[in-house]
């Protein structure tokens, strides 16, 4: 049995797309022993625990940005180097963490595999100036050196392999290993169309998430006289702002903010809803788009990272095009034309299916290192 440790800035109990990534991808792989290493960001959290069969190692770490980036500290280190010495293979998730470049650093000094799975298809655009310079300095030092010295290079969809190419050199490439979806008891299911659309966003509330373009979006709906409810789950740094926008613009009947829910209570809200929006200026690959697409909701996007490898480009809005009122007429036309889409995504969910399921990808994955 393979001894493999994963590197992950983030785990359980915080989930979002990497997370999901992680706990999917190796709980489903065969014959490896697995152990997650991540922060120590909450203190009340256990220093070791199992995940069913996934074991949790938590480093010892200080937060350097309101939760959102923690480095290890001089002890965490030690942990660190201490793990990478005793064994066989190293996996590192996403260029942008510190944890991940000295796991590249300690795999080379002690002959360790490694090999990096990477989700990011932009240079980080959220928060101030000064953070992403700090942000785009990282990625072309430290991010390109755990890029160019990982003994093999697994993006998660094509957007990102394209993403990769344009920006950095000598980089082994694996194949692509989509983040995918649990089909268990997942069928399409052709629904009639509604009286009043019910809308819905899952995702972080940050501004390259396109939440201000939405919101002003579903302003310009109800001055149109379109009947609609719009549901955002999630949280994020630009809450408070939505807040009053909407009670500015008299929105509170139309626009429902219902804050972080867990991943179950999440995935239990999909089918309560009609159509899925993401307007989103960067993704890797929208897990929360595959999530909708699979609870048979129609999709209103933007053409960013891996999106269009879900939904075809000529269904979604190019990212230059963004605005409020590319959007409002985006989610207008999909509405008008219910029974059309509902055709189109019969072909568009039996396709995905395919290319989207854990265990095509995790087959893609052991092809590969049975020749390494």
């Amino acid at each position: 049995m393979k001894n493999v440790f994963v590197f992950s800035s983030f785990y359980k109990p915080h989930l979002g797309g990497v997370e999901k990534y992680v706990e999917n991808f190796y709980k489903r792989l065969p014959n490896h022993k697995v152990t997650v290493v991540t922060s120590k960001y909450d203190k009340s959290l256990k220093k070791k625990e199992k995940d069913e069969n996934l074991n949790i190692v938590r480093i010892d770490s200080i937060k350097i940005l309101k939760d959102k980036y923690y480095i290890p500290t001089l002890k965490g280190f030690k942990e660190i180097k201490k793990l990478i010495r005793d064994n066989t293979e190293i996996h590192t998730h996403t260029r942008f963490y510190l944890n991940n470049f000295l796991a590249t650093l300690l795999a080379r000094k002690y002959k360790v595999n490694h090999y990096h799975f990477e989700h990011g298809s932009s240079f980080v655009q959220d928060g101030p100036s000064i953070v992403r310079l700090f942000a785009y300095i990282f990625d072309q030092t430290l991010g390109k050196y755990i890029l160019k010295k990982s003994d093999l290079v697994f993006p998660i969809s094509e957007g990102v392999r394209k993403f990769l190419n344009r920006n950095y050199k000598n980089i082994k490439f694996g194949p692509t290993l989509y983040n995918s979806y649990d089909f268990k008891g997942k069928e399409y299911k052709n629904s009639a169309k509604p009286t009043n659309p019910k809308l819905l966003f899952v995702g972080r509330l940050v501004k390259s998430k396109g939440v201000y373009e939405l919101v002003e979006a579903a302003k310009i709906l109800k001055e149109d006289g379109f009947s609609f409810t719009l549901t955002f789950v999630g949280d994020g740094s630009e809450k408070e702002s939505l807040e009053r926008y909407i009670e500015n613009n008299d929105l509170g009947q139309d626009i429902i903010l219902k804050g972080r829910l867990p991943y179950q209570q999440t995935q239990l809200e999909f089918p309560k809803y009609d159509i899925f929006i993401n307007p989103s200026y960067t993704e890797g690959l929208p897990t929360t788009v595959l999530e909708a697409l699979f609870n048979n909701l129609l999709v209103v996007a933007t053409d960013v990272g891996g999106t269009n490898e879900i939904i075809p480009k000529k269904l979604l809005i190019n990212k230059e095009e963004l605005s409020p009122n590319s959007l409002a007429r985006q989610i207008k036309n999909s509405f008008n034309n219910w029974d059309k889409l509902k055709i189109q995504y019969e072909k568009i969910y039996k396709e995905d299916k395919e290319k989207f399921s854990w265990e095509t990808n995790i087959e893609k994955y052991k092809d590969v290192m049975k020749h390494i």
